[in-house]
């Protein structure tokens, strides 16, 4: 009788620890800041055309990342990219990103969802609760600029990009953007 009574107390207590602790894993994972839309990009590059106009830089200073994402995005070797375009153009755009380094590396464009996996990867988050991942995805998404992406006539969007390094993305060097989808590409040197 005694020891049954162990058991369940064992049993309540273990429940009561776990409840505790998926309570503790609710709301996002990481908490993202939105996109200051009125303010510029700080130390940003600019450059146009008569089709577009961009202005971006590269966010590898790990105390400002950090303060944005919530993460090390740069030793997880990812490459954001604060970014904001403006359509000069009487149609509509679709541009595409490039990013290359000093030595010619290219770099891919990530999805917000390659970005949060590669980020909880390297953070070795392994438990979570799926509506957490499923919160700082969306909170991604509303900051992050697609791959396949169309700015009509006029319109400015602002917003950041993610790139795979690979490696520590500090250690890149030469970082070059290039803006291609459009008539006359533009490349701007960020690094």
């Amino acid at each position: 009788m005694i020891a049954a009574k162990s058991q369940h107390k064992f049993q309540f207590w273990c429940f009561f620890a776990a409840f505790l602790f998926l309570n503790a894993c609710q709301g996002a994972m990481y908490k993202i800041a939105p996109i200051p839309q009125a303010l510029p990009i700080e130390s940003g590059k600019f450059a146009s055309n008569n089709v577009i106009e961009i202005t971006a830089a590269a966010l590898l200073d790990d105390d400002k990342v950090y303060e944005r994402f919530e993460a090390n995005l740069v030793l997880a070797g990812i490459i954001a990219i604060d970014v904001n375009l403006v359509n000069r153009s009487n149609q509509a755009l679709n541009p595409k990103f490039e990013l290359h380094d000093a030595e010619g590396r290219s770099f891919s464009q990530l999805e917000s969802k390659q970005e949060l996996d590669r980020v909880m990867k390297f953070e070795g988050v392994r438990a979570y609760s799926k509506l957490g991942k499923q919160e700082t995805l969306e909170e991604l998404e509303a900051i992050a600029i697609p791959k396949k992406i169309s700015l009509l006539s006029q319109q400015q969007k602002r917003g950041v990009l993610f790139f795979n390094a690979k490696r520590d993305a500090a250690q890149v060097q030469g970082l070059r953007l290039t803006v291609k989808g459009i008539k006359e590409p533009i490349t701007i040197i960020l690094n």
